[in-house]
C-alpha cells in the first residue's frame, strides 16, 4: 500500500526521492544518542546533567531538521540542540510539570503541555515562552497539531481531549470524553483522524476530527504508550505493550493486525520519513530496534542508546541548495521576486504535497502550509494562488527543463510590507531543503 501510494506522491506533486541524511534522536535520563539511519551507527552522544535534567519525557524535531528539542519534566525545560552540530545552544524554562511536546507544521512555535498550568506556546525563532499560556483544565499531559497547524489536540489526565485553535489560542468546543488517561497522541498525515494511547484502561481510543467525536476503542494490554503513524497513515505503530511488544494498527477499520516483540518496556517509536522502516527505543536494556514495515519483522535490535530511553524521534537534517541565486528583487508596495535553486546532494527532494515552504526578504517571513500548491501542466509544475494571513500571494516554482534537482521560481505578495536593508537577505526553505543568499532591489 505505501509503495503506491509513495508513487502516486511523487507522479503528482514531487519530485523523484533521493537519499537525504536520516537521524535519529533517542532521548534517555543520562543523554540523547544520534543515530545514523538506516546505518543504525552511533553518530553521537549528547550529554545532559541528571543532577540538572531529569524525567525525560518528549523529544521533536523541527520539520526542516536544524533543531531538536528535548522535554524535561523536572526542571519543567525544553533544551534546544542545533542538529547540524549536535549541541545544545540554549535551554527554554517552561512550567513547573510539563509533559507533552508539540511542534508546529512551520516550526515557528513549540506547544508544550503542563499539567498545572495548561499550555505553553514557545516562539523558536527567539527561544522564548510567549506571554499568556492557554488555559485547559484537567492535568494535561499530551498533545499533537493537525498538519494544517490549524488546531491542536491536547490530552488531559481526566479523560479528555479539548481542542485549541492555533490562530487564536484559544479552546473551541467542548473537551471529548474518551474514558481513559491519555500517554501519547498522533493524527494522520490528511488529518482526518487523531489516535490516543491510553492507560487505565490500556486502549486506542481513534477520534474523527470532522465531527471529533470518538469513532472506535480499540483494547490494548500495556501501559505508558508511545504512538507513531506511517506517512501514507496507513498504520499507526503503539508501544508500549507489557508483553514487550510494538502493535500495529490498521488505520481504514481500526483493528490490531500484528504484533511484534521487540523487548521488555518499548518506550518511544518513530517511522522513517520514506515509510520503509519503524525505529523503538527498549527502556529495559538501553537499546533500539529497527522494524520493516513492509513485513513487521525486526530487522536490527540491540542498537546501543541513552540509558533508560524514553522517546525517540527522526529527522531529515537540513539540507543546503547546491545553488540559490535571485534574478530580479521588486519591494514597493508589493514583493515581486524571481529566482533559480538547485537542490543539494544529500537532498532528500521536495514533496509540496507534505512540506510547507517559507520565504523571507529581511524581516519578512511568508509561509504556505504543506498541500496547498498545485500542479499545472505536468509533474515537475507547481503554482500556489490564495491568501496567506490576509495577503494575495501567487507562487509559481518550474523544473528546468524537466530537472529533478534544478528549478525556478517567480512570487508575487500583494500588500507585503517588506523593510530592511538593501542589498536584502532572501531565504527559501522547502521541507528540509533552504538556501540563503542577498538580492540588491
Amino acid at each position: 500500500m505505501f509503495k503506491r501510494f509513495l508513487l502516486l506522491v511523487l507522479l503528482v506533486l514531487s519530485i523523484p526521492a533521493l537519499h537525504a541524511q536520516t537521524v535519529g534522536y533517542v532521548l534517555g535520563f543520562d543523554g540523547i544518542t544520534v543515530l545514523n539511519i538506516p546505518a543504525n551507527t552511533v553518530a553521537a552522544t549528547i550529554p545532559v546533567d541528571p543532577n540538572q535534567f531529569s524525567l525525560a519525557s518528549v523529544i521533536v524535531a523541527s520539520p526542516d531538521g536544524a533543531r531538536v528539542y528535548a522535554l524535561y519534566e523536572v526542571p519543567g525545560t525544553v533544551l534546544v540542540i542545533d542538529a547540524a552540530t549536535n549541541t545544545p545552544v540554549t535551554s527554554v524554562l517552561v512550567g513547573v510539570a510539563p509533559l507533552g511536546l508539540a511542534i508546529s507544521p512551520d516550526g515557528a512555535h513549540l506547544y508544550v503541555a503542563d499539567q498545572i498550568n495548561g499550555v505553553f506556546i514557545v516562539d523558536t525563532a527567539t527561544n522564548t515562552v510567549e506571554a499568556t499560556s492557554i488555559p485547559v483544565t484537567g492535568f494535561p499531559d499530551s498533545l499533537a497539531i493537525t498538519p494544517d497547524g490549524a488546531h491542536l489536540y491536547v490530552g488531559a489526565q481526566v479523560g479528555s481531549v479539548s481542542i485549541i485553535d492555533t490562530a487564536s489560542n484559544t479552546i473551541v468546543g467542548s473537551p471529548i470524553p474518551i474514558g481513559c488517561t491519555p500517554d501519547a497522541m498522533v493524527i494522520t498525515p490528511d488529518g482526518t483522524k487523531v489516535y490516543v494511547g491510553c492507560d487505565t484502561p490500556g486502549q486506542v481510543v481513534a477520534i474523527n476530527t470532522a465531527s471529533n467525536t470518538v469513532s472506535a476503542t480499540i483494547p490494548f494490554d500495556g501501559i505508558d504508550f508511545r504512538l507513531a503513524v506511517t506517512p501514507d497513515g496507513s498504520h499507526v505503530y503503539v508501544s508500549g505493550l507489557t508483553s514487550g511488544s510494538v502493535g500495529v494498527l490498521a488505520t481504514a477499520t481500526n483493528t490490531l493486525t500484528t504484533i511484534i516483540p521487540v523487548g521488555s518496556s518499548p518506550t518511544g517509536i518513530a517511522v522513517t520519513p520514506d515509510g520503509a522502516d519503524v525505529y523503538v527505543a527498549v527502556s529495559d536494556n538501553s537499546t533500539a530496534s529497527m522494524i520493516d514495515t513492509a513485513t513487521n519483522a525486526v530487522t536490527a535490535a540491540g542498537i546501543p542508546v541513552a540509558s533508560g530511553p524514553q522517546d525517540l524521534t527522526i529527522a531529515n537534517l537540513s539540507t543546503r541548495f547546491a545553488a540559490f541565486t535571485i534574478d530580479n528583487l521588486v519591494i514597493n508596495n508589493n514583493l515581486h521576486e524571481q529566482g533559480d535553486f538547485t537542490l543539494g546532494a544529500n537532498t532528500g527532494g521536495i514533496d509540496l504535497a507534505h512540506q510547507a515552504l517559507t520565504l523571507t526578504v529581511n524581516s519578512f517571513s511568508l509561509t504556505i502550509p504543506a498541500g496547498s500548491f498545485r500542479q499545472v501542466g505536468g509533474n515537475m509544475h507547481f503554482v500556489f494562488n490564495g491568501a496567506v494571513n490576509g495577503l494575495g500571494v501567487n507562487f509559481n516554482i518550474k523544473a528546468v527543463h524537466g530537472s529533478s534537482t534544478q528549478f525556478t521560481y517567480v512570487v508575487d505578495v500583494h500588500g507585503a510590507n517588506v523593510t530592511g536593508p538593501d542589498p536584502a537577505t532572501v531565504g527559501l526553505k522547502i521541507g528540509h531543503n533552504t538556501g540563503t543568499t542577498t538580492a540588491e532591489f
